[in-house]
This record gives structure tokens, sequence and C-alpha cells, in this order.
């Protein structure tokens, strides 16, 4: 059942990259890049299954199904603001439940290009300890240390805060996020990087034409074009020990394909690959639609 259900999303993610490929934007998985778009409204849907590690099965584990459902809306050319829920399923045991949600919130320093482009961003997170869906990776899986026993909490509560610079070359955009996610109990803060860099292989540069009010109006900057990135991101230790040991730790890296299918209609793919013994494999496929 775990090979049919893994060949079966690889298969779909594959074949909709090769009938699809006309079209796509800026973005990325896990990274954020520093761009925000003034009254624009987004839904998107997130999709993986997910082939978990064998650290992950001894947690009793199985081939497993999340999502997540997010509502972005753009305040301004410099501040985004975004509410997620999130479940999952897994095929294996057949757990199903509904885990919780994240309100972020994304402050872009400076409204013109500046070096980096530096933005600040903010998210409260409100989970069930047993959420599965991949938004960041950080702490440990294999702790270094002996942790206290303590009885788990019914909910985690956290609040995530990403340094994000990005700057674009080109049709090139790089990006890079230092990610913090504190526990509002313990107050142990866990560590976790993302980066990601994009080509925008059919690029083509928004152009003006008149609204109906008779002001000017902006197609999208992107429609049109394929996007074609690779993005890594993984796990730094927490204020307890920190540092780089993959083996104790969640580390990806990620192949990404993404295009508009209309002018509105947006579709990514990623295939993101386990680094260590202690990281999984998924592929994701990503729907989204702007208002």
């Amino acid at each position: 059942m775990r090979g049919a259900a893994w060949g079966s999303a690889l298969g779909l993610a594959l074949l909709v990259a090769s009938e699809s490929a006309q079209a796509g934007n800026y973005g990325y998985n896990v990274t954020y890049n520093s761009k925000v778009e003034g009254g624009e409204l987004e839904l998107m849907s997130m999709n993986d299954i997910t082939e978990p590690s064998s650290a992950r099965r001894e947690e009793g584990f199985g081939t497993y199904l999340s999502h997540m459902v997010e509502l972005e809306y753009g305040i301004s050319n410099q501040l985004a603001t975004e509410f997620m829920i999130e479940w999952f399923e897994d095929l294996e045991s057949s757990d199903r439940r509904f885990t919780g949600f994240r309100w972020e919130t994304r402050y872009r320093v400076f409204e013109r290009e500046v070096p980096l482009n530096p933005m600040l961003y903010a998210e409260f997170e409100d989970l069930d300890p047993a959420t599965r869906f991949k938004m960041e990776t950080s702490g440990w899986i294999k702790p270094p240390y002996q942790e206290a026993e303590e009885e788990e909490p019914d909910r985690e509560r956290i609040l995530e805060s990403r340094l994000v610079l990005s700057q674009d070359f080109g049709p090139v955009n790089v990006a890079f996020n230092w990610i913090n996610e504190t526990d509002v109990t313990s107050g142990y803060t866990a560590f976790g990087y993302a980066a990601g860099a994009m080509w925008m292989v059919g690029h083509h540069a928004g152009h003006a034409m008149e609204g109906a009010d008779g002001g000017e109006e902006h197609s999208s900057e992107h429609a049109g074009g394929v996007g074609v990135g690779l993005e890594m991101y993984g796990a730094l230790g927490d204020t307890r020990a920190f540092g780089l040991t993959p083996a104790r730790q969640e580390h990806y890296l990620g192949p990404i394909l993404m295009h508009h299918l209309s002018r509105r209609f947006m579709m990514h793919q990623q295939l993101a690959i386990g680094l260590s013994k202690a990281s999984d494999n998924l592929v994701r496929l990503n729907f989204g639609y702007d208002f």
C-alpha cells in the first residue's frame, strides 16, 4: 500500500509537470522571498504525501497525506497577513485529525528595492503535537541531550519568527530565511534555515493597461512563464544544543516546478528528498488562485 501510494503521487506530480510546463511565478514551498503584492487575495491548497524516515516509523508514523489551506491578503506592498488550517491522514493506521491553525504576518522593511530586501516575519501556531505538515523544520528529531520526562501538552503554541533576505538577479531570485520557533510554554527556541533559487524560464515583465475606472491596472508579472528552482531547508538545533548534526536532524533538498496556468490560477510541484536518516521523503502539490 505504501509503495502504491508513493508511486501514484510521484507519477501524478510528473504528469502534471509535463503537461503544464507553460507558465509560472516566483515562489517557494518553505522559503519565503521578500515579495508582497498589495491588494492581492490568494487562496492556496497545499498537499503532501510523505514516506517517513525510520526514526519517524519508530514513533508509529505510516505513509501519510498532510494538507494545509491558506488564505493570504496583501494589505500593502510592504505588509501581508495569512491564515492557515491543517490536517493529516495516515494511510496505514487510518489516523485522521484536524491539527490546528497558524496566523502569520510579513513586513517588508523597505518598499523600494534595496540590497537583500530584508523582511520580518512573525507567526503564531496553535497545533496538535501530532501535526505533520512541513511548513518548516527546526530543532532535533533525536536530541543530543536527555529530555526531562514531562507530560506532553494537549496543544503546541509556538511563536515563529524569521529574517527573510531576498534578491533578484534578472530572471533569477535567490532567498534565505533564518527561522526561530519559540515554545510559549517551555520558553525553548528551536532553530532552522531555508534557502532557495528560482529561475523564471519564460519571464515576462508586467505591463500597464487601462482599468475600468480609467486608472492603470497591472497584469501578472509572471503569467506565461515557467519557474524552475531548487530549495534546501533543515534544522539547526535549539537553545539547549545548537549545531549541525544531520544524523539527528531533518534536512531536505528539493527541485521545484512552478507555473501559472492562467493569469490567476497557479500550480507548484516539489519532490523533497531527505538528506539524512532522520529525514522523510515527500511529494508536494500546491494549487493557488488569486482573486
